[in-house]
């Protein structure tokens, strides 16, 4: 039950970014703490932390930073058009980091695979080898 209570709290995350960039604690271009940071201080779930950095980048609040992971507050007087092309950076590079892991995935099967045919063909020789 604690566990969904924690989950269910990216509702007060999300106030707290946005009261802290209210309050000038950030400002634009500024980098958020990453979300096991900010979750270790509130006392929330990382998932939580990360749910909010979502919703605020949905909002237009923040960005996903292009140089490094993590998210930047967004400047607001920034062109919508660059502020799209950003969105459009940051969602390739989430789509090129899933298709990293899944040829990782893929080379890794491929590997065992070969592995295998190798011991197969090494079992096949020694059963050759013993019936002369």
């Amino acid at each position: 039950m604690e566990r969904m209570r924690k989950l269910l709290r990216s509702d007060e995350v999300v106030a707290r970014v946005r009261r802290d960039i209210a309050d000038g604690v950030y400002r634009p271009g500024d980098a958020l703490p990453e979300p096991e940071e900010l979750a270790a201080e509130l006392g929330v779930l990382t998932r939580a932390v990360a749910t909010a950095y979502q919703r605020l980048a949905d909002d237009g609040v923040l960005l996903e930073n292009l140089l490094t992971p993590g998210v930047v507050v967004a400047d607001p007087e920034l062109d919508p058009t660059v502020r799209s092309l950003v969105h459009a950076v940051a969602a390739m590079r989430r789509h090129l980091e899933r298709l990293d892991a899944r040829l990782d995935d893929l080379t890794e099967r491929v590997d065992t695979v070969g592995r295998s045919v190798h011991e197969s063909r090494l079992e096949a020789e020694r059963g050759v080898n013993h019936r002369y």
